[in-house]
């Protein structure tokens, strides 16, 4: 990638001027003409990155009181713009979502209702993974599903969210191409040029008993890009494990083991979004000093990436909020059982991590929903780290309407704004 290094984003600091790459690169994006489809993939399909023009966005519904205020801002901000493609579990779920849209004031007919009993929040993991062929027919991409690679057996509710793809494809009448391989679609990101940006502690984490080349074939293969562009290792604040372990010491989080849209983003071809952990809390807490190594070492790594053209990236470092000020803290109780096979004994604090991150936004139709953080009681400072975002998004984005929410009820059940929503090309 392109060696030029813009400095962490610092309060105050942030200005379109700051960003002079960006702004060249994305002047044009409204008008932007996609590289020809031959030219980025050997397949002749691709995944085309989310600055392309879109048909509908997909989500489901949750019936999660607070979760269903994410969803519902994200389809009032959308709607206009895009078709949006609603997944609810039954008919009462249906009945509840048009209330939500009713009393937001959303235009029901561009919502278009799908019945799946295996309907979850986190739709873009399982659900249809949208590619587009060169003579601009659709397909899906039907990867395998082991539950964020936790599933040790095949449990029904593994089975449901596994066959919502296929599902998904018949009704629509869209034929799709299949993998024994194991991803989710919040584990990969697309540069729209052929490469192809995700997690090597993942990838193998997800397909125990396959090589790292064997899962790149078919990484490559499914979504029709040319590069795989390997990090290293994810985050601790997106991990999970069978037996819900701490993340570290009393730390605890349901993350969704390594999805790169936690962490790194692309927000043209060229430019590239990188987490970063605020220094100022390195010495507070573990989870700080031991996520802050790993935002340094991704920026790193793409800093020396090329794209699958050989071109280097530019490599802008955007500082998340510390997760302090976010985590739910109890106390386990004196008759306590369950924390104490991870050595936590009565008395002592137990801290619930949220998913925290601005790299969890969306790119749609002229619209680029982006994560807020600040809310009365907080620092002040998080109310300027979410204002340098959104200039920088802004800056990113000319002519684009960029739209601020709150996701921090959907960041508790291991995601974001990102995570809940699904792009369909158009064809």
């Amino acid at each position: 990638m392109k060696r030029v290094i813009h400095s962490m984003l610092t309060v105050g600091v942030v200005s379109a001027l700051c960003f002079p790459n960006v702004l060249h690169a994305q002047e044009n994006l409204a008008d932007y003409k996609p590289m020809s489809i031959s030219k980025r993939s050997n397949f002749g399909y691709t995944y085309p990155a989310e600055w392309e023009k879109q048909k509908s966005v997909w989500l489901a519904w949750s019936g999660i009181r607070d979760a269903n205020k994410v969803s519902v801002q994200i389809i009032a901000a959308l709607h206009q713009n895009v078709r949006i493609d609603l997944i609810i579990k039954d008919k009462a779920a249906q009945k509840e979502a048009v209330t939500w849209l009713k009393s937001y004031n959303i235009d029901q007919s561009k919502v278009k209702f799908h019945i799946y009993e295996g309907a979850d929040i986190f739709i873009r993991d399982p659900g249809p993974l949208f590619l587009k062929t060169a003579d601009g027919k659709p397909l899906i991409a039907d990867f395998n599903w082991n539950g964020y690679g936790i599933e040790t057996t095949r449990s029904p509710y593994a089975l449901s969210l596994g066959g919502i793809d296929k599902l998904m494809a018949k009704k629509l009448g869209i034929k799709t191409i299949t993998s024994s391989a194991v991803a989710e679609g919040g584990g990969l990101e697309v540069n729209g040029e052929g490469a192809l940006l995700t997690f090597k502690d993942t990838a193998l984490q997800r397909n125990p008993g396959k090589t790292l080349a064997e899962i790149e074939s078919e990484y490559l293969r499914m979504y029709g890009q040319k590069k795989v562009i390997w990090l290293e290792r994810s985050p601790l604040q997106d991990r999970r494990s069978p037996d819900d372990k701490p993340l570290i010491d009393n730390y605890f989080g349901a993350g969704a083991n390594g999805h790169v849209d936690e962490v790194a983003r692309f927000i043209n071809p060229n430019t590239v979004l990188v987490a970063a952990y605020p220094k100022s809390a390195l010495s507070s807490h573990p989870l700080a000093k031991s996520d802050y190594q790993v935002y340094e070492e991704v920026a790193e790594t793409l800093r020396n990436a090329t794209d699958a053209n050989g071109k280097p990236l530019t490599v802008i470092q955007v500082e998340n909020p510390d997760l302090a000020h976010f985590w739910k803290e109890s106390t386990v109780p004196n008759n306590d059982v369950y924390y104490q096979q991870f050595g936590i004994n009565p008395g002592e604090t137990i801290y619930q991590v949220p998913a925290v991150s601005y790299m969890n936004f969306l790119i749609s139709n002229q619209v680029v929903l982006i994560p807020k953080y600040w809310k009365k009681g907080l620092p002040e400072s998080i109310k300027n780290l979410d204002n340098q975002f959104k200039k920088l998004m802004q800056s990113s984005f000319p002519g684009y309407k960029i739209v601020q929410i709150d996701p921090l009820a959907v960041n508790f059940m291991g995601g974001g704004m990102h995570c809940i929503t699904q792009q369909m090309p158009t064809y």
